[in-house]
């Protein structure tokens, strides 16, 4: 009867020492691994997390770090050189040489279009020559030369500096409706004007077309490779004769 009671005593002893083990190895995993238990809440469980608090406010007026800079303008701006009349031979675009004193080919991508400002020239559109070449005009496109032989009258244009004669000309002509087709001849590096108000090269004779002028002067190169200055006169006229009906005999 003894020995029953004490083995039953031992026994007692031996599972409280055992639950006493099991509870402190179970806090002092929990003291080792926090991380455990944060992060999303279990399905069951409350989880609470602390207010935001709200931003500050600050009233601070911002200004640029530093300024825009220009200087790479003035680098690729290149102003047309005038020619010394020392030229000999047509240049790799078969440009006869340039008269003394007249403004050289600019050749488009060499030039940078400045935007931060504006100059002013004057453009006018004129078919006068075909009104006393009216035998020669293709059939059908009488009604299309007005009576006074002027598509465009003289008209203020504003442009930025470094576009060409043909940039003025193709935008003038959209906002204005009047047709305007060209294509573009890497022979000559240059735009062709083909055709304004619906009236094309050869359509008043074999040596019919569409010439421009800048300050009553004819440049020998296209439209694409003059770029014009502030004030400067561009007509475009449309010839019957090879010029000769516009004064120009350089053909000859």
């Amino acid at each position: 009867m003894r020995k029953s009671w004490l083995n039953s005593l031992i026994a007692a002893l031996l599972t409280l020492t055992l639950s006493l083990g099991l509870v402190s190895c179970g806090a002092q995993k929990l003291d080792q691994n926090p991380g455990q238990i944060s992060g999303s809440a279990q399905p069951g469980s409350v989880s609470t997390e602390a207010e935001p608090e709200e931003p500050e406010v600050f009233d601070v007026e911002t200004t640029p770090d530093t300024e825009t800079d220009f200087s790479k303008y003035e680098e690729k701006i290149v102003k047309p050189a005038v020619s010394d009349g020392k030229q000999t031979g047509k240049d790799r675009y078969n440009t006869d040489p340039v008269p003394e004193g007249k403004q050289l080919p600019v050749e488009p991508g060499d030039i940078e279009i400045d935007k931060r400002t504006t100059l002013t020239c004057y453009l006018t559109i004129s078919c006068s020559t075909i009104l006393d070449n009216m035998g020669d005009l293709t059939e059908g496109k009488e009604s299309l030369v007005p009576q006074n032989g002027i598509l465009l009258p003289r008209t203020k244009v504003s442009f930025y500096p470094g576009e060409s004669v043909y940039d003025i000309l193709k935008r003038v002509t959209k906002e204005n409706r009047i047709h305007m087709e060209s294509s573009f001849t890497p022979m000559y590096n240059s735009a062709y004007v083909e055709g304004i108000g619906n009236l094309y090269e050869f359509d008043c004779g074999a040596n019919s077309g569409w010439m421009y002028c800048v300050n009553g002067w004819y440049p020998n190169y296209g439209v694409s490779r003059y770029v014009p200055q502030d004030q400067d006169e561009i007509q475009f006229n449309y010839t019957c004769d090879l010029g000769r009906d516009l004064g120009q005999f350089w053909n000859e």
